[in-house]
């Protein structure tokens, strides 16, 4: 648990550098949800910091609530997962779950969303980037990447303005931390989980000349890991997006092989949500897609035996833009 604690601590080096951040999703029906508790910068020593909630409801059929709440302040804990970020935020609800809820109104439209979950782990964690690995452009950039719940079962309350969903469903939740330039790297990444079927698939790929890709499978209690050349990801399908102007991929082919396994996966994008973070100039701001997909694979083992999945997920892609 305290893997998935408030990490910052100001140590004078690279604090401007500083982020950290909480991520949340969930599938109920036919609707999706996904939140941000993010830290940059959080002593605001270059004037830019960002205490940040920034949250998505997904109804199919319409139009995506997008929320975004500036905090003025923040609490954490560093021995437990708990933060506080201004009416926002997470905590311990028993011996592994936890309390999610917070705040936030559409950016367009002022439609007030607020969340009130419990997230139950239905398989262990897995520690995509345990060590400091080298992350972006700036001298000693690093990050730590936790899956604190690669599968989880989701229950709870999200409100739309005066209309309330009961949420009974799946979920993911991961967690990064380090000191890196944030609107630097690209990245891309996919995730789904079966809980009744204790499978969860995540993976994490650092884009550009720095190439690193991180996939890890929980399936029957075991971990199974991929890493670096062992990962091939593939984008074959592209779309522009009419709000930036900005081309995303719309597929992603991936295969993965180590000494005991064989995956073979597509995920074929079906919701696309552009989240800002804006810099003031000259900087670039940082474009963040985050995408419903539909992920479909065969993992094979060289035993002989298979394991085929099909399940609605999330991926997602990131790129400056000035």
């Amino acid at each position: 648990m305290k893997d998935d604690a408030y990490h910052y601590m100001r140590n004078s080096i690279d604090d401007n550098l500083y982020n950290e951040w909480w991520y949340f999703n969930a599938i109920s029906n036919n609707s999706q949800f996904f939140v941000f508790y993010l830290l940059c910068d959080p002593d605001n020593l270059t004037g830019s910091g960002k205490l940040q909630v920034l949250a998505a409801v997904l109804e199919d059929g319409k139009p995506p609530v997008i929320g975004l709440r500036q905090s003025r302040g923040f609490g954490g804990d560093r021995n437990s997962p708990t933060l506080d970020l201004d009416q926002s935020g997470f905590a311990l609800q028993d011996e592994s779950s936890l309390n999610v809820w917070g705040r936030a109104s559409d950016e367009t439209s002022g439609t007030p969303i607020s969340w009130n979950l419990i997230y139950q782990p239905a398989v262990s964690p897995w520690f995509a980037i345990p060590v400091q690995e080298k992350v972006g452009h700036t001298k000693g950039g690093w990050m730590k990447w936790l899956a604190y719940m690669p599968s989880a079962n989701v229950s709870g309350s999200l409100t739309l303005g005066e209309s309330v969903f009961k949420v009974d469903g799946t979920g993911y939740h991961d967690h990064c931390w380090g000191r890196w330039a944030l609107n630097d790297p690209q990245f891309a990444w996919a995730q789904c989980s079966i809980p009744k079927e204790g499978f969860s698939l995540t993976l994490g790929d650092i884009l550009g000349e720095q190439q690193r890709s991180y996939l890890g499978i929980k399936f029957e209690g075991r971990t199974i890991i991929f890493s670096g050349k062992q990962v091939r990801l593939n984008m074959t399908r592209f779309a522009n997006d009419p709000q930036t102007a900005e081309t995303y991929p719309s597929r992603y082919e991936v295969v993965a092989e180590n000494n005991d396994f064989l995956l073979n996966m597509t995920a074929n994008v079906q919701k696309t949500v552009p989240l800002m973070i804006d810099y003031p100039a000259p900087a670039p701001s940082y474009l963040v897609f985050q995408q419903v997909s539909d992920l479909q694979g065969v993992l094979y083992s060289k035993m002989g035996r298979e394991y085929q999945f099909d399940a609605v997920g999330f991926t997602g892609y990131t790129t400056p833009r000035m």
